[in-house]
C-alpha cells in the first residue's frame, strides 16, 4: 500500500513469517500496483458503507492486487503487523483475520 508503514527491521534481519519466509522489510511496496491508487479503494470511506458497496469496492481493490509483484510480501506484512483494516495482498479484513490470529498463536508459542 502507499500508506505510511512502521516496518522496523529486526536486529537479525528483515521480519518474515516463519512458514513463508517472504521478505517484509521496507521497500517491498515500491513495486506495488496499488501505488498511486486512491487509498479509499483499499480502505473504504470514513463512516458507514453499505455491504453491497463494500463488496464491490473490495473486488476492485483485489483485482488490482492480482498479478502484483508485491502481493505476497504485502500479504505477509499485513499478517505480521496485524493490519485489521483494508485490503492487503489481495485479502480483505475478514479474509485476513483468521490468518492474523493463527500467526499470533504461532508467535506466542515460539
Amino acid at each position: 500500500m502507499d500508506a505510511t508503514h512502521n516496518t522496523a527491521t529486526a536486529p537479525s534481519g528483515p521480519r518474515v513469517l516463519r512458514t513463508a519466509l517472504i521478505d517484509v522489510s521496507d521497500g517491498w511496496d515500491g513495486d506495488a500496483r496499488c501505488r498511486g491508487e486512491d487509498a479509499a479503494l483499499f480502505f473504504g470511506p470514513n463512516g458507514f458503507e453499505p455491504k453491497r458497496e463494500r463488496l464491490a469496492r473490495e473486488a476492485k481493490a483485489k483485482a488490482i492486487c492480482q498479478g502484483c509483484p508485491a502481493v505476497r510480501a504485502c500479504r505477509e506484512y499485513a499478517i505480521v503487523e496485524g493490519e485489521l483494516y483494508g485490503v492487503w495482498g489481495g485479502l480483505g479484513e475478514t479474509d485476513r483475520r483468521p490468518l492474523i490470529e493463527r500467526h499470533a498463536q504461532v508467535a506466542t508459542a515460539v
